[in-house]
């Protein structure tokens, strides 16, 4: 069903029980965004029960307002009210077809209902995929920025390195102190604590991912940066709301469940069974008596006590029409607000990473530059190039930050849009 890119990662044993903890191998396969996504619709098994209950309430649904099977009467009857004749001519044996009619109206009502619960189960199952989508996309950001954090780390160690060896220089002409060499020294050590605990962070968000793929073994991803659609924008995203799976899933049950309570509300008309007998009937005499009798029963079934079970029965599936309706209100309201805080929180975003790639992280490496080349010529001290060091990290840092945070953004708008997957293909 997939392509053949993950035959291998199908037939991979758990990683518990022969990778060992740590890094993953390079041999390991390579997984795009736009696979992983693909795999995880494929192999998830929430989706493949619903899809299996679908498949299973379907078989129920062709039942819903069908007529109830007929019933086979077999009976035999014996009424002894002249005790001198012989018990056997008074015997008479019936055998007919009994069906039972619902109210009018109400297997129309049923089957209607079914309908729509059908389409509830389908918008439902639409909105676990886009959720399974949104999900994959965020863990997989959550794992794209621990790799590229890393490699930030690494090329500021490398910096440090540079003011080591500067340190160290000078020291040993005698023009430096041996505490800038330490300070140097402790900086290097420092930047591979931190990585290694971003290692550990690397590892969750791996197997966070794993989880949601259903994969058994470590994969590495895609180092490309993802590239999502533009999100629409709120005025257009506030006029698709009632489009969403979700909300279309909780408009088909209401519809459903609007069917139902007219349908108790039939039960208070009386319903009917039409019953078709042939009978025989032992005569006095074998030879002279007529034992071939047909007869057709019309019966009316009344309700007894209405107002102690009809009218009760209406009273719950209206209070179940309540509780639906309040549900998809709430729901309603819970998306105009995720989509009026995640789009202004996206241009936020938009205008932040600006600012950060086009002026403060060029600013911060020429100002580590010139630290560096002040220090190397004795103008300036080990304190300005740690400062300047420590601005780089941590503006590279928060731009990587901001533009993970806009991508995040950016899939949780497509949920909110009700769409799996935006115009292009995510690397």
């Amino acid at each position: 069903m997939l392509a053949w890119a993950f035959y291998g990662i199908f037939q991979l044993p758990p990683a518990w029980a022969e990778a060992p903890t740590g890094t993953v191998s390079s041999t390991v396969s390579v997984l795009t965004l736009d696979q992983a996504i693909r795999l995880g619709l494929a192999r998830n098994p929430g989706l493949q029960q619903d899809r299996a209950r679908i498949a299973r309430d379907q078989a129920r649904f062709v039942q819903a307002g069908e007529l109830k099977d007929p019933m086979l009467v077999v009976g035999e009857q014996y009424f002894p009210i002249n005790f001198n004749m012989g018990a056997s001519v008074l015997s008479m044996t019936t055998v007919g077809i009994r069906q039972d009619l619902q109210p009018w109206g109400k297997r129309a009502l049923l089957r209607q209902s079914a309908v729509h619960e059908e389409k509830a189960a389908h918008w439902n199952l639409e909105d676990k995929k886009a959720l399974l989508v949104r999900n994959i996309r965020i863990a997989w950001l959550d794992l794209y920025q621990a790799k590229q954090e890393e490699g930030i780390l690494r090329s500021i160690g490398a910096l440090w390195e540079k003011a080591f060896q500067a340190a160290l220089g000078r020291y040993r002409q005698g023009s430096g102190e041996e505490s800038d060499a330490l300070l140097a020294q402790y900086q290097k050590d420092s930047i591979r604590d931190k990585m290694e605990q971003l290692r550990i962070r690397e590892e969750k968000s791996l197997y966070r991912l794993m989880n949601l793929l259903h994969v058994n073994r470590p994969f590495r991803i895609s180092l490309e940066e993802p590239h999502f659609p533009d999100p629409l924008p709120e005025s257009v995203l506030l006029k698709r709301i009632n489009h969403h799976p979700a909300i279309e899933s909780g408009v088909s049950q209401d519809n459903a469940q609007k069917f139902r309570v007219r349908s108790a509300e039939k039960d208070k008309i009386p319903a009917v069974s039409v019953e078709g007998d042939y009978s025989y009937f032992m005569g006095p005499n074998l030879i002279t008596s007529t034992p071939n009798l047909y007869s057709v029963l019309l019966s009316f079934n009344l309700p007894v006590r209405p107002g102690e079970r009809q009218d009760q029965k209406v009273a719950e599936e209206e209070d179940t029409l309540n509780i639906l309706e309040a549900d998809l209100e709430t729901m309603r309201q819970r998306f105009i607000e995720e989509i009026r805080d995640s789009e202004g929180y996206y241009r936020h975003l938009l205008s932040r990473a600006e600012i950060l790639e086009r002026v403060l992280i060029p600013e911060a490496k020429r100002n580590e530059e010139a630290a560096l080349a002040g220090y190397a010529t004795g103008t300036l001290e080990m304190g300005r190039v740690l400062s300047s060091m420590e601005k780089i990290q941590n503006v590279k840092l928060k731009a990587l930050s901001v533009r993970v945070d806009r991508l995040k953004t950016s899939a949780e708008l497509a949920y909110l849009s009700g769409t799996l997957q935006g115009g292009h293909h995510e690397p």
